[in-house]
């Protein structure tokens, strides 16, 4: 049986036991979304855009890689960014997951932004994706995803770390070697320790940014998509199809198609 909960944005529905499923979600720009509980543990692991969260453990705020659970019945609200958001969200009941084996699941919300753990739970995103993963191996893989979770140390971000998103966030033409330059470290090295200390590599994050501002476009405009691909930094639509494909498991075509059920959410 599904929750009676709602998660208040535009649901795509990957695949769904009886017991949990997972969705896409996306939110709207500047969506602002009232105080609610889920019925349900939810996990979510955030695929574009960003928000700010007011739950009982403060503000948070989530922008790129990160991994967010939600305990049944736990408060939060949230402020959807300008650029608007997308989810790739499982919700599942505890029986399902036989969760007995993790005391500490339900105790708060817990919050991972950037590190191994969401790192780690893009390989778990895709086995829920995989039509052909069975039910066992789906659900052993989110125990032990969740158990890694618990069981993580928290690790200090570096402290290159805002001038190197401050690089990044200046122009598409930055690159690895580029960035090394400019906070003075080896590329090789810089490579490896803003992989584990975002969650992802840099020209992910690059290309991420790119599909973000697509998605932007493909929403707010009406020009070609031959068009919005290279104006946002795409070689062409070939290109901007792969990669929002990869980050959102649908085409530019069906993102525009989705402007008026957003457009609704915000009425």
């Amino acid at each position: 049986m599904k929750p009676l909960h709602s998660f208040h944005g535009l649901e795509m529905e990957v695949r769904s036991f009886d017991g949990a499923r997972a969705v896409r979600v996306v939110h709207p720009a500047g969506q602002r979304i009232p105080a609610h509980r889920h019925d349900w543990p939810l996990l979510t692991l955030p695929a574009l855009g960003g928000y700010l969260e007011e739950c009982e453990e403060g503000s948070v705020a989530v922008a790129g890689p990160a991994v967010i659970l939600h305990p049944p019945g736990r408060c939060h609200a949230n402020c959807i960014h300008a650029s608007g958001m997308e989810t790739f969200s499982i919700e599942f009941d505890p029986a399902w997951l036989g969760a007995g084996a993790l005391p500490r699941l339900f105790d708060r919300s817990f919050y991972w932004i950037g590190g191994e753990i969401p790192l780690a739970s893009r390989a778990l995103a895709r086995l829920w994706a995989d039509p052909a993963a069975g039910e066992d191996a789906v659900r052993s893989a989110t125990a032990n995803f969740l158990f890694g979770a618990m069981h993580s140390a928290e690790r200090p971000a570096p402290e290159w770390l805002p001038r190197a998103r401050a690089q990044l966030a200046a122009g598409h033409g930055v690159t690895a070697l580029d960035l090394a330059r400019a906070l003075d470290l080896h590329p090789r090295w810089l490579a490896q320790a803003y992989r584990s200390a975002i969650g992802e590599g840099l020209h992910e994050t690059v290309l991420r940014g790119r599909v973000e501002q697509a998605v932007r476009m493909l929403r707010s405009t009406d020009q070609p998509i031959a068009e919005i691909a290279v104006a946002a930094g795409f070689c062409d639509q070939s290109h901007l199809n792969r990669a929002m494909r990869r980050f959102t498991g649908r085409t530019p075509l069906q993102v525009r198609g989705e402007r008026e059920a957003l457009a609704a959410l915000l009425s």
